[in-house]
Order: C-alpha cells, then structure tokens, then sequence
C-alpha cells in the first residue's frame, strides 16, 4: 500500500511540498479497518495520532447506562485523536470503524520530531484542522440551545455546504445522526417527516435535496419556517 499516495490525496496533505510529504510519510505505519472494527478505546494509552485515507471513523463516549453518543463521524483527510501530540496520554473517546477503512498511525516522537526539521508542516496541518474545530464548536451549540428541528435543519445544511450542491447523500446511518445530534431514532424519524411536508427537503432512502433553503435556515436558527 502506497501511504504516500494515499496522503497525496488527502485535503489535509495537499498544501505539503514533495519533501514534507515523503517525510511525513516514512514516519507513518498504514492498516485497514474492517466495519465495526474498535481502533481504541477510552483510556487506552495514547502515543500518537491517526489520519484516515479512505472509509468512515466513529468518535464516541459511552454513558454510565451503556448509551453511545456520537462526537465526530471522521471523513477521508481527517486527522483524529491529535490530542496525544499536545496533552494527555490516554484517549479521552472510543474510536471505531463505521465502514471499511484505511488509517495511518504517526508516533508522537517521530511527529515532533519531524515538524522540529519541517515547521511548516504543522503549521499547515493547523490550519486544516481549524474547519474541524469550527464543526466541533458548532455541534455543542447546537446541542446546548436548540430544538432537535434546529439541530437536524443545522446539519442538513453544514452537508449541502460540504457537498457543494442542495442534493447530497448522508454520510451516516439514521440512527447515528440521531445519535451524533442528542435524540433518538423516532423523533429524528418526526423530523424529517415535518420537514418532508413543510416542502423544506426531499428524501430519497439517504439522499437528500433542499427545496427551500431560505426556510430552511429560519428553521436552523430555531425560528418558526415562514410560509412557503
């Protein structure tokens, strides 16, 4: 497996020159993840970070009555579990793999090591990572101060803006979205099915066409749609 054309493709790599990404890809062990495969677990001891190359990641936490909540569904590009590399030596989520997947470790001291000679790697890196930290913050208000309706409306337009286009696929089962936004199946089912007939969205099995964006947003913002 060619781990460096693997990072070659990957968002999180492209602004790296030849010599950074060949560095940055002899310090790297590469393996593939079958579907439901646990990568870590909480607690597990942290000596490093993950970049996924193909296929989906599950962030997760487990409450004390064995409910799992969704923190971050990792698309291709993504690095993940960064946190070894400034603080902590154990890893504060489970991790496991939503679908066939491809990953690559990076040992914290080889890392450091490496952007000691290169800078401008981390550097780089940091700014990629700055979108996913964005996301992050967006997914906690989200669950802080608004309705499901709202939550789901933020979602499904954070997935038009990511597509490209008012028609996408969702990357998730529908019980993980319900997960990952603080409900359950059913009264994600609801939600959908309000929107469906409020004319916001159409819904084909998992792909997904906004019909009115401009409604769509007021729902977002936790305000009543205005009529069509």
């Amino acid at each position: 497996m060619d781990t460096e054309q693997l990072l070659r493709n990957c968002y999180l790599c492209q602004d790296l020159d030849e010599g950074e990404l060949s560095a940055l890809s002899e310090i790297g062990s590469t393996r593939s993840l079958t579907k439901g495969q646990i990568l870590f677990f909480e607690g597990d001891q942290a000596l490093g970070f993950y970049v996924l190359l193909s296929g989906k990641i599950r962030i997760y936490k487990i409450s004390p009555d064995g409910k799992e909540y969704t923190l971050h569904v990792i698309g291709p590009g993504q690095m993940f579990a960064e946190a070894a590399i400034f603080r902590g030596n154990t890893f504060p989520a489970n991790c496991a793999a939503m679908e066939n997947s491809v990953v690559t470790f990076f040992p914290k001291d080889r890392f450091i090591g490496l952007v000691t000679r290169y800078p401008q790697v981390s550097l780089k890196m940091i700014s990629a990572l700055s979108g996913f930290v964005r996301d992050f913050n967006q997914q906690v208000e989200d669950l802080s101060l608004k309705e499901v309706s709202a939550r789901l409306a933020s979602h499904l337009l954070r997935m038009s803006e990511k597509s490209g286009s008012d028609k996408f696929i969702l990357e998730t089962t529908k019980a993980e979205l319900a997960s990952s936004l603080g409900t359950i199946s059913e009264t994600l089912s609801r939600n959908f099915k309000q929107m469906r007939d409020l004319g916001l969205i159409r819904v084909d099995g998992k792909a997904i066409t906004i019909c009115d964006r401009h409604r769509l947003e007021s729902l977002a913002k936790g305000e009543k749609p205005p009529p069509a």
